[in-house]
């Protein structure tokens, strides 16, 4: 059985999720591509879809 998700869809999803322990988007980046993500829900987020997010998918930094 294959599912299609759009990106955008996984994006959203990503990003609520990290807003749920206080993360933005690009905490959640960034913490993921450290190995350091505590909660085990988002470090499982991390591994199943943290490859498809980008540079250009996360806010300024000065945001």
């Amino acid at each position: 059985m294959t599912i299609t998700v759009a990106r955008e869809e996984v994006i959203g999803m990503l990003e609520r999720a990290a807003g749920e322990v206080g993360l933005g988007l690009r905490g959640f980046y960034e913490l993921g591509r450290e190995g350091l993500l505590d909660d085990p829900s988002l470090r499982d987020l991390w591994l199943i879809w943290g490859d498809i997010l980008t540079e250009e998918d996360l806010p300024d930094k000065r945001e």
